[in-house]
Order: structure tokens, then sequence, then C-alpha cells
């Protein structure tokens, strides 16, 4: 597996539709931060930029997965990088298993 950056462009001026699949996108994406595809999901203050870190087998993987958001006809995607290593203050220690 790689994993990629992608830089996601939001809209402008949303139409009414947009916000009103906002429910659903989070749904999908917390389903995707679960099964790690995404590692991190974070929206600029001015909430026109989204930054993915997302893992995938290749590119076209990548876009597959990002394709099949509630949101997605409205994103407009930027450059997909590859990543040599993504690291974060909430994946350095093992999960606890209570078995």
């Amino acid at each position: 597996m790689k994993t990629y950056m992608v830089e996601v462009r939001l809209p402008y001026q949303p139409p009414p539709e947009f916000f009103a699949l906002i429910p659903q996108q989070r749904t999908a994406v917390a389903e995707l931060l679960t099964q790690r595809t995404f590692l991190s999901y974070t929206l600029s203050a001015d909430r026109l930029t989204v930054w993915v870190v997302m893992t995938a087998e290749d590119e076209t993987q990548a876009r597959e997965i990002l394709a099949r958001q509630p949101m997605d006809r409205y994103f407009s995607y930027g450059a997909f990088r590859e990543l040599m290593f993504h690291e974060s203050a909430g994946v350095m220690f093992p999960q606890v298993s209570l078995n």
C-alpha cells in the first residue's frame, strides 16, 4: 500500500444540495477513517480546501475511493502526492485491546 496526500477544493458558493449531503459525507469519512483507508481528513478554516491523507494501491485506486464519496461531484482534486511517511500523535502508540 502507498500513502497519498490529496488536496480537495470545495466550491466557493456551494448549492443547497451540497449542504444536504454533509451528514452522508461525514458518515462516509468516518467509515474510511475506521478502515484506515483515510489516515486524516482536514478542512481549512475558510472551508475551501480539504486535505486527505489516504492509503491505496496506486493513484488510480485512490481516485476510485474518493469518487465514492457522497460529495464527490462538488469536489475538484488537486495534486495526488505520494508520501514517504505520515506520522501523527494519534497513531504513534498501538491501540489497547481489552481481551
